[in-house]
């Protein structure tokens, strides 16, 4: 297969990966996005995303998009389940920067949805990296899969906890952090009656919590770690 050329490759079509692209397009660099699954993920269902992430996503030009449809939690609530005390916490008012709990897949949908139809090229897995030297300058080569190959003046690496470019670099190994966890999204199509606030209720080592995404979802999670003696 002929080699391909490109200026700027990113690997992972993740919410890192599209937002660095379109920044990039946004100051006239166009780059090439590789992604191994067949289509955006929405692993995770749904993410808080608080006002420095808003400020962000303004500037990438999608915020408006998501806050039309999103509106801003009023407050929230931490209960302790030992003592059953429940402490108040207010969030800055702003009803363009204000902190919302979103679905993934809207974040992903709306940054890819600025980018040139052919930037994301799914089905796409990396095999290795190499450095290659040519007329005094320094490349990365991406060797897929598939038998392709593609070289980058710069590579992004935003492939995730098990990177491939993070194991070109020689970059520190994941260590696993002793924690467990569990998420996922609920629906009630008649509502849910809670208030637009997120709710923490947690222990020692244990942490679980509800976080309203509209009238008729809310996003919720459990973490527990464990001890090292098991």
């Amino acid at each position: 297969m002929e080699e391909e050329d490109h200026e700027v490759v990113i690997v992972g079509a993740g919410i890192a990966g599209l937002a660095t692209a379109v920044a990039l397009k946004r100051v006239g660099v166009r780059a090439l996005v590789l992604e191994k699954s067949e289509g955006l993920r929405a692993t995770g269902a749904a993410l808080t995303l608080q006002q420095n992430a808003w400020l962000a996503l303004d500037a990438l030009g999608v915020a408006h998009e998501l806050t039309t449809i999103y509106a801003p939690l009023t407050g929230g609530n931490i209960t302790s389940l030992d003592t059953g005390a429940s402490q108040k916490v207010n969030f800055p008012k702003s009803d363009k920067h204000g902190i919302r709990a979103i679905h993934r897949k809207a974040l992903l949908e709306a940054l890819a949805e600025e980018l040139p139809e052919d930037t994301i090229r799914y089905s796409s897995k990396l095999k290795s990296v190499v450095n290659q030297a040519e007329d005094g300058s320094s490349y990365a080569v991406i060797h897929m899969e598939n038998g392709a190959s593609i070289k980058a003046k710069a590579l992004v690496g935003c492939d995730g906890v098990h990177s491939v470019v993070a194991r070109w670099l020689g970059l520190t190994t994941p260590v696993d952090s002793g924690r467990w966890a569990v998420r996922g999204l609920a629906i009630f199509p008649e509502g849910h009656g809670l208030n637009h606030e997120a709710q923490q209720f947690v222990t020692i080592g244990k942490r679980a919590g509800l976080v309203p995404l509209n009238d008729k979802e809310f996003y919720w999670f459990l973490t527990i770690k464990f001890s090292s003696k098991g």
